[in-house]
């Protein structure tokens, strides 16, 4: 499955890659390994962001150690081993509580999801094997449901783009540590 399958034409795109000196297999096992004790950035940005989700008695434990995919804010909707993971759902991050829970949506339906209120944020990470090693990729795609919620997301994406690509970038590390046998 590709982002293009779910969100074809997002308003706010990011895009990371990073070439690493293992293969596929590899890669895709670090990726999968990679916890967030291991990611002090995302901790960071992450108890900052959820700050208010956790004082309002909401969302108590999201922060807990456990493996990065694990900890997406939208689930998955397709893994092909060792190549791709693509993630997707309907979200309200604009709002200090962390907004309302959005439905639960598989990958057609989250491409055919427009209820107002809502952006529709997808998410992948993608292995492609590059001569002796592999390119890991993520690119995180968001298109909102309606005029309104587009204005009130623009501007928190504005404020919070830089450490969205950050997290990426610190992923993207991690699993190549990882991979290349680095990190212990």
């Amino acid at each position: 499955m590709e982002l293009d399958d779910v969100l074809p034409r997002p308003e706010h795109v990011t895009r990371q890659a990073r070439w690493i000196a293992a293969p596929p297999p590899v890669v895709w096992a670090a990726l999968h390994e990679v916890r967030l004790s291991g990611l002090p950035v995302t901790l960071a940005l992450g108890a900052a962001r959820f700050l208010p989700v956790a004082l309002s008695g909401r969302g108590l434990g999201r922060l807990h150690d456990r493996p990065f995919l694990d900890a997406l804010p939208v689930p998955l909707l397709a893994a092909e081993a060792p190549s791709s993971v693509v993630f997707g759902g309907a979200l309200q991050p604009w709002r200090l509580d962390g907004g309302d829970a959005g439905p639960v949506l598989d990958a057609g339906e989250f491409r055919r999801f427009t209820q107002r209120g809502w952006v529709k944020a997808a998410m992948d990470f993608r292995l492609t094997p590059r001569g002796d090693g592999t390119e890991l990729s993520s690119e995180t795609r968001v298109t909102s449901t309606d005029a309104t919620t587009r204005r009130r997301f623009d501007r928190y994406w504005r404020l919070i783009r830089p450490g969205s690509s950050a997290i990426r970038w610190e992923v993207l590390t991690a699993v190549e540590l990882r991979a290349t046998g680095r990190l212990r």
